[in-house]
């Protein structure tokens, strides 16, 4: 693991649109320092281990990961709760149905909010081909229930064992044709201040954003910033801030109580119609549904 030198780290984002600990829970927030997520990770030794490949279940409930890199492949698994991925020009929101696939050497931060996560961390030659970006994909029964038996084996575990070995090469052997499928629940970051400035007004506050407010926090005229967004971000700011709903409605439905039409209040839509057919245009489901398959399996807790 190395953390980048010599850049200023792209503009960090709140969790989106949090004000307060999601769904009732009394989490607080750490949020690590550079030089302490530098610390952490190396403590663990995630990039000295002996072994091809190994888990690691998060410790760290409600950390804020600084920017970072690591030697090897990360299968990045939320169990429960919704964790949230940055990497250099956008950032992707990952509840229960998703995991992400991060390269070797790229460059990323995480927040895993009230997200119970396993990460599977494998060398790079475990996969045939290679990996250029990170990759977002909907996550099968089966695979999600290999990484919740792969907690038997972290990263101190011997590189001998046969069983384990076998076990992380069929994992790989699944994950390879998954990785350009599924939806990518991404928001697109900006290339200049203005630009960023307007997607963290946004973000704060999802219900309420709107281009006036955005553009006098940005220091544009509307007019300016409207073109100036989608040139940067492909998308319109009305996408933009419909797609942003959206994601923090995913968050907020992961919920074991979460009704659909509060949440869809809660976000800022006006009509159960809209908010539907624009959720499925993100996630190809309904809420309804997307609620019912977002309870996290027996599986999913902490306990190993």
């Amino acid at each position: 693991m190395a953390l980048e030198d010599g850049r200023a780290p792209a503009l960090r984002l709140p969790a989106i649109g949090q004000r307060s600990p999601p769904r009732g829970h009394a989490l607080q927030a750490r949020v690590l320092t550079p030089t302490e997520t530098t610390e952490h990770l190396a403590r663990l030794g995630l990039d000295h281990a002996g072994a091809r490949a190994f888990s690691y279940e998060d410790e760290l409930r409600g950390a804020v990961y600084g920017w970072h890199t690591h030697a090897r492949h990360q299968l990045l698994c939320p169990l429960a709760g919704t964790a949230r991925l940055e990497v250099e020009d956008a950032s992707f929101l990952l509840p229960p149905q998703l995991a992400a696939l991060i390269p070797a050497g790229e460059r990323h931060a995480t927040t895993c909010g009230d997200a119970s996560i396993v990460s599977i961390y494998f060398e790079p030659a475990a996969f045939p081909s290679p990996l250029a970006a990170v990759r977002i994909f909907e996550i099968p029964a089966l695979l999600r229930e290999m990484v919740i038996y792969a907690r038997r084996w972290p990263v101190a575990r011997r590189p001998d064992d046969a069983a384990a070995n076998t076990f992380f090469a069929a994992m790989a052997d699944i994950i390879g044709p998954l990785l350009d499928r599924g939806a990518t629940y991404r928001l697109p970051r900006g290339k200049t201040r203005p630009v960023q400035r307007a997607i963290e007004c946004a973000l704060r506050d999802v219900a309420s954003a709107d281009l006036p407010r955005a553009a006098a926090f940005a220091g544009a005229t509307e007019r300016t910033l409207r073109r100036r967004f989608r040139e940067e971000t492909g998308v319109t700011w009305r996408g933009f801030v419909t797609r942003a709903r959206v994601l923090r409605a995913i968050d907020l439905l992961s919920g074991p109580s979460a009704s659909v039409t509060q949440v869809a209040l809660d976000v800022g839509f006006q009509s159960l119609g809209a908010f539907a057919a624009a959720f499925r245009a993100v996630t190809g489901q309904t809420p309804s549904e997307f609620r019912r398959t977002a309870r996290p399996s027996p599986g999913g807790g902490h306990e190993s």
